[in-house]
């Protein structure tokens, strides 16, 4: 049996479904798991869902908040992105990336490790380690801009969740020493593709703008997140049918 919710993401409403086979055997497990870590801890941890675009990682990180909030058996937790450290969009508007040896317009390629804030990421992950509360950025895709401290962050497990998050790349591994637990979603290419083409004619791109995109940025993010990818503790694989299963059944030992 499938159940179909919809979570507010980036300034849109974004529908998804789980089976339920999926939550009461992976997720809620895994929540468990995240707990008892959190309480060895005596602490706040950060844990890290990182996946190619068009994964569905947003919507499952928003997914096990929701559920942390309906069922008191299940740890307090908060869902938080990544995508509010992009660079604004005046910044991305006026400036260039050299990419094989040319300079391209930043917003040709807007969504590519270059055209984020690291250096703003990380003190912000510092904050969270050291601060009880913190205010935290968002991307709204309405307004393809960012939203500085749009979110007030408090609880005791953060889920991150972003693209490059366990990147193995100079500086960007460097987060690596901020996560606590770390999840990955793997998927096919191909499967991504098809994807990520509809999402940008569903924004407005005519096919062949969305092609051409795909092609000349999101082609080429892809392959940098699942050619370098840090070591993780639990790894997902999306299926076919939109659902997600363990690569590895026996990662989740409560």
């Amino acid at each position: 049996m499938r159940e179909a919710f919809h979570f507010a993401i980036n300034g849109f409403c974004v529908y998804a479904e789980y089976e339920d086979t999926f939550t009461s055997q992976i997720v809620k497990p895994l929540l468990r798991k995240l707990a008892k870590l959190q309480k060895k801890a005596g602490r706040r941890i950060i844990v890290f869902l990182a996946a190619p675009p068009a994964t569905g990682k947003s919507a499952l990180a928003a997914y096990f908040a929701h559920l942390s909030q309906n069922d008191p058996s299940l740890p307090s937790l908060q869902a938080i992105g990544m995508d509010g450290f992009h660079y604004t969009q005046q910044y991305i508007l006026s400036h260039t990336l050299s990419i094989d040896g040319a300079e391209t317009p930043m917003k040709a390629v807007k969504g590519c490790p270059e055209t984020f804030d690291l250096a703003l990421l990380k003190t912000k992950l510092l904050e969270l380690q050291r601060k009880p509360q913190v205010y935290w950025p968002a991307y709204n895709r309405k307004k393809h801009d960012v939203e500085p401290d749009a979110l007030l962050v408090d609880q005791p497990i953060i889920v991150l969740e972003g693209n490059y998050l366990l990147l193995r790349v100079l500086h960007w591994q460097e987060l690596a020493s901020f996560c606590d637990f770390s999840i990955f979603i793997e998927a096919k290419e191909a499967e991504l593709q098809s994807r990520l083409l509809l999402r940008k004619m569903k924004g407005g791109c005519a096919p062949h703008e969305a092609m051409r995109f795909y092609e000349t940025s999101e082609k080429r993010n892809i392959k940098r997140i699942m050619e370098h990818q840090m070591p993780c503790d639990i790894k997902l694989q999306l299926t076919h049918d939109d659902d997600y299963q363990l690569i590895y059944p026996d990662q989740i030992k409560e």
